[in-house]
This record gives C-alpha cells, structure tokens and sequence, in this order.
C-alpha cells in the first residue's frame, strides 16, 4: 500500500510542476563531483546507490534469454518479474524514498516493478490465487501467455533505468530516453500514461 502512495503522490508532485510552470521546466545542472541538482536542490546519491543503479541499468540490458539458464526455464515474462521484483524489494536499501525533490523518478521504476508482478499474479492466478504460484516453476507449462502491458513496462524501467545511470554516474554524456524528471524528460508524460492506465 506504501508503494501505491508514494507512487501516486510522485505523479501528482509531477502533475502540480508541470501545472505550475507549464513545459518549460527548470533544466538539471550536473556538479561535478556526480550530484544532481534539482531546481534549488542538491540531490546526493551515496556511492553505494550509484553503483547500485549502474548494476541494475546493466542488468535490465541484458537480452532475457541471457537468464533462462540460471532461472531453468524458457519464459521472457518470468525474467521480467525476476528482475524487476529483485529491484523492487532493494531499492529500499539503496534509494531514501522521503527526498520527495528526486523520488518521482524511483516512485515510477516502483509502480512499473510492482504493474509487472501483477502482471506475473495474472498469468497465475488461475492455479492458485494466493500469490504463491508467481515463482513456482512447476506449473510453468500452464502459465498464461505473457501480456503486452509486461513488455512495455519492462522497457520503460529498462529506459529510466539508462536515463538514471546517464545523469548521475555519467555526468550526462549517453544516449537518453527523455523519461526521467530528473532530467527533464520528454517522455516522462508517456510513461506515467501508461502507468496510470495499466494499474
């Protein structure tokens, strides 16, 4: 229930920026020791939290065939939920969700994670309502087909995911998606469409 709050209240502190100061949105500068400023604010990332989400930026690079070894099984859907359930559950670790100054960008990578584990719930509900069968292999073969919705929001966290890594591992230099707030993207409309209408 916390992740559903904090992720509307990032989409409405977006809507009420955007309200307020129409497109032309204050630009981030970039310091360079690798800190983001935000409008008047210095966001600090801890080492720790850069490397993390350079990790995980990586990681959801990765072609999904990459894991059907290690997971043992053939299914791009289940490597979507794998990998975005590992960072739904770690970002509490490396990410302070209460800077509300930068959090509309982790709030979205939460609500696209957590539309994808639905997802995962949807494709087995039908053989065991309880939430227990999302990772059970056994049943794999009556799994419900994955849907587009798991897809797309695979790679919108596979894209805000670059932008983040771009902006402050980077000092801005990489190919963007315009999906992150911190970067003033423009895209991020789109993305939090989408959100809004898959949950």
């Amino acid at each position: 229930m916390k992740v559903i709050k904090i992720g509307l209240v990032g989409m409405l502190a977006a809507g009420l920026l955007t309200a307020c100061n129409g497109n032309d949105v204050e630009s981030v500068a970039k310091a360079d020791d690798g800190q983001a400023a935000v409008g008047n604010d210095i966001v600090e990332f801890s080492p720790e939290a850069k490397e993390w989400i350079a990790e995980m930026a990586a990681e959801f690079n990765r072609a999904p065939e990459e894991s059907f070894e290690e997971l043992k099984l053939e299914d791009v859907g289940f490597v979507y939920y794998t990998k975005a359930d590992n960072l739904y559950k770690n970002m509490q670790h490396y990410i302070d969700d209460k800077n509300e100054s930068f959090d509309e960008d982790f709030a979205n990578l939460r609500m696209l994670a957590a539309g994808i584990s639905h997802n995962q719930f949807e494709r087995t509900a039908h053989i065991d309502d309880t939430g227990k069968e999302k990772d059970n292999l056994e049943h794999a073969e009556d799994w419900k087909p994955m849907p587009t919705s798991m897809e797309t929001a695979y790679q919108y966290m596979r894209q805000l995911l670059n932008d983040l890594d771009i902006t402050i591992n980077k000092n801005g230099k990489g190919t963007s998606f315009g999906v992150s707030h911190l970067t003033n993207g423009d895209k991020v409309n789109e993305l939090e469409s989408f959100i809004k209408h898959d949950s």
